[in-house]
């Protein structure tokens, strides 16, 4: 059996607690971390310049003229990454926060990931700051605008669907004493919330999601529809 596929089934015969502290697993995170380092700074940087001028192209808002890296960190323990590295279909993958200095001070968060054939592909993350891994956000997104469309209906009695909501700056909001550290990209213990700003139909809502580490890289997602606030509309 080659160690790739070993290291898929230790995992999804783990337990529920933190599978990075396996000491195959973590082997398996470090050599893959290690055998594929970031690119440099300068090229990070002229991929972000791509890509936010693409999400700008296409979602409108600023057009950034320049970047500031504020950190560079490893994304190897990220769900989808290391399921995928395992695979042998990605080499690694790295999470960016920098800002634009022209369109405010809130950092972005991006993410880069390194294909089998050695090409890159940026994706902006999310706007603000984040505990929720890359996979994490995926997952929570379609639940908070869930919550936002249906506050909405009953506060505001605006039926908007779902499907258009938008994701504004992402703001912490709590963070839990037993709050683990961060492992190649993923909390594996512990607790944090954060405010979710959504955008549908010309009003915004936001929804508080409270987010509990399942030890195996994801989260528990806790949206109560009576904690999201919808915000007043804007002359």
């Amino acid at each position: 059996m080659k160690i790739g596929n070993m290291v898929l089934l230790l995992v999804a015969s783990l337990p529920t607690t933190a599978y990075a502290q396996h000491p195959l697993v973590l082997e398996r995170l470090q050599a893959l971390d290690k055998a594929t380092p970031p690119p440099s700074a300068a090229f990070i940087s002229a991929e972000i310049m791509k890509t936010a001028t693409l999400a700008h192209k296409s979602h409108g808002g600023c057009l950034p003229n320049a970047v500031a890296i504020e950190s560079i960190s490893s994304a190897t323990s990220v769900p989808f990454v290391f399921a995928s590295a395992v695979r042998g279909t990605t080499k690694n993958a790295w999470t960016i926060t920098a800002t634009h200095a022209n369109c405010g001070t809130d950092v972005v968060r991006y993410t880069m990931v390194q294909q089998a054939d050695g090409g890159f592909d940026t994706i902006r993350t999310n706007r603000g700051r984040s505990y929720a891994n890359e996979s994490l956000i995926g997952d929570t997104f379609p639940l908070a605008a869930l919550a936002a469309s249906t506050s909405l209906k009953r506060r505001a009695n605006v039926s908007c669907d779902a499907s258009s909501a938008t994701l504004g700056i992402i703001r912490l909001a709590q963070q839990d004493a037993d709050l683990g550290p961060e492992v190649y990209g993923v909390r594996y213990k512990g607790s944090w919330s954060e405010i979710w700003p959504m955008t549908m139909c010309g009003r915004t809502v936001e929804v508080f999601v409270k987010f509990t580490a399942d030890g195996d890289g994801g989260a528990f997602q806790n949206i109560k529809e009576e904690n999201s606030k919808v915000m007043p509309l804007q002359k």
